[in-house]
Parts: C-alpha cells; structure tokens; sequence
C-alpha cells in the first residue's frame, strides 16, 4: 500500500500488549506481537506458514508462539525453532519479524527495510511519561485515511463548528496562526488573544477568570506524529495559567483505514480523579464521536481513493498547514521509492 515504510510507526501503547498475544494490521500486513518471558516485546508476522492459519490462535510457550493449528513453535526473530511431528525443520518455515521498541510508555514499530532501522530515529516523546505530569491514554479504530486525521488537526478553524459547544469562543475570528516548516517537520500555531474561556476548561478556572489568552500549537512529524500544545494564560492572573499537552499518533491499518492512538498529559490537578475522568470524557467526545463521525464521512465520499489532492479539493488560506504536511509526506515517499527503485535496477555491463 501507499506509504512511508523506512520510519517507526505506533504499534501500540505499551500497556496493550499483556501476557497474551495481540495481533494489529500495520500498512496491510497482520502483525503479532507478545512478551517474551523478560518482558521484552517482539513482534513477527501474524501467519504460519504452514496452512497460513493466524499465529494469533495459538499460545505463547516461553519466548515462542505456538501455532494452533499444528503445534509448529516460532522465536521472536521469525525462525520455526520446534516442530512437534518430527526433526526436520524445513529452511522455509520461518515468518518476518519486525523491529519493535518500547520507550515513553509507546510501542514503535518498523516495517521498511531493516537495515536501516535506527532507535536514535524514534521521535522524543518523553513528556508522556515526565515527572509532574498525569497521562490520560486513548485510542479508536478510524475508517479513514490516517492523513485525514492529520488534515483535522492541523487545521484548529474546525473546533469551532465541530467543537462549539467545547471550544467554542468568539475570539478565535480574530486569531494569529503561523504555518512554520522547519527540520523536516511544519508547526501550525494559533494564538487568540482576549479569548473567553472554553467550556472544555471552564472547570479548571475560578469564576474570577473571565478572560483568558488562548494558545493552540500543532507539531506534525512523519509519517503521523502530531503534538499538539495548549496553553490558557488568564490576562490577570498568569500564575494560575494551565498547560496540557495533546499527543495524537496514526497508523494505517489499509489505505481507508487506521488506527488512532491519543493521549493528554497536563501540569495541573493531577492527582484528582476527576479531572482524569474530564480528560476521558473530551477524548470519547471531541475525538470519537465528533471528529471520528465527520472524518469517516468524508472518507466514504472519496470511496477508495486515500490522496484528497488528486481530488482536486477547494482550498482555503486555514488550509496551508494540512497541505504543507501532505506535500511533505508525499516528497518522502517519492524519494523512498526512488531510492528503491535505483537500489534494485541492474547494473550495465560496460566494455
């Protein structure tokens, strides 16, 4: 399928994967992943290459999957290391395995070439888990392009139709938004000044706090990495501004279909429950069932098609960041299949 392969992309978050096998289709290929008996996570394809029966129906038997359909036992490299039926271990029974690490509570996974698998390439996202901070961890399948997901956030001017009733604020006509593209990534800020509070965050003020400037920051790294910062600074009371952070993470499952992974880490309140039980709330809300319902639709009017711009769509200046970002996945692509393509083509033979 269409997409960017020599990169890490979110298998998962970290607390996902147990004590039982857990199998997620990443760019079109059904991948297994479990714990080894250290705790490590690996993951290998999610078919024996037996009767292709799912490895995911099996069991875990130590470091190894037993498949179960015939008992055949695979390591975490792929290798078929115990056939219960006899010795012979034919040179072809084996399955892919894929790199995979864990680090900041996310599950990263490589499905390019793996050579050039590098963990120094895996993005920072240690605010996740930092000191004096609280993590609020979601995620939902999505029947959409995960660059869709990508054009709605990077484009904050829908909070105020999909969102009104909890972002909604008259200020936002007035708002400053920067598009920056800088090492190898675009930024798409806004800033409303004089703002009202959000309703969204009306709980988090007193009732002395009537006004408030109001910064929304989007940072978009490949292949669909986004960090979106929100600050809420009271014009008479900086000292009780609040700060939480947005991580949201998407990973093709098919060309029309992904997954989403998203997080919210805050500095305030952070051992009250209910302010957790807030946070899940917005994200089954605002991400699931008011932006998850408009993306998909769009989606089933482009039917297959997963590139927006070959449809020619009307734009709009508040669409500069989500076509800058798009232009930039598609270079990358273009010059990883370029690559490819020159990495494979025969060398002529010269007198």
């Amino acid at each position: 399928m269409r997409g960017l392969k020599n990169c890490w992309y979110v298998a998962g978050w970290a607390h996902e994967v147990a004590d039982e096998l857990f199998s997620r289709k990443i760019l079109g290929e059904q991948v297994l992943i479990y714990r080894q008996a250290d705790g490590k996570a690996v993951a290998i394809a999610d078919l024996c290459p037996h009767r292709f029966a799912p490895l995911s129906m099996g069991r875990i038997r130590g470091d190894n999957v037993e498949c179960g359909y015939h008992g055949l036992q695979f390591d975490g490299t792929g290798a078929c290391v115990h056939n219960p039926h006899g010795k012979a271990l034919p040179t072809a029974c084996r399955v892919k395995a894929y790199p995979i690490i864990e680090r900041h509570g996310v599950l990263w996974l490589w499905m390019g070439d793996q050579t050039k698998a590098a963990a120094a390439q895996i993005p920072d996202f240690s605010h996740l888990v930092a000191q004096g901070r609280k993590t609020i961890y979601g995620g939902t399948p999505v029947s959409a392009s995960y660059e869709l997901i990508a054009d709605n956030l990077m484009d904050a001017s829908h909070t105020q139709y999909v969102h009104l009733d909890l972002l909604g604020t008259d200020a936002f006509a007035k708002a400053k938004h920067e598009v920056i593209e800088e090492d190898g990534s675009i930024h798409s800020n806004y800033l409303v000044a004089d703002s009202s509070v959000p309703a969204a965050y009306r709980d988090y003020f007193d009732d002395s706090i009537q006004t408030v400037d109001y910064s929304v920051n989007f940072h978009w790294q490949a292949p669909g990495l986004v960090i979106n910062r929100v600050s809420l600074v009271p014009n008479d009371h900086p000292d009780k501004a609040i700060y939480r952070t947005g991580t949201h993470l998407m990973t093709p499952e098919t060309e029309t279909t992904c997954h989403y992974f998203f997080a919210h880490t805050r500095n305030f309140q952070i051992d009250d429950t209910r302010v957790d039980a807030r946070t899940r709330r917005w994200q089954k809300l605002g991400l699931t069932e008011q932006d998850g319902p408009i993306i998909e639709a769009c989606q089933r009017m482009m039917g297959n098609e997963s590139d927006i711009m070959k449809m020619r769509p009307v734009l709009f200046p508040f669409d500069e960041a989500a076509v800058r970002v798009r232009r930039m996945l598609q270079r990358l692509i273009d010059t990883e299949l370029a690559a490819d393509t020159n990495a494979s083509a025969p060398i002529s033979a010269t007198a």
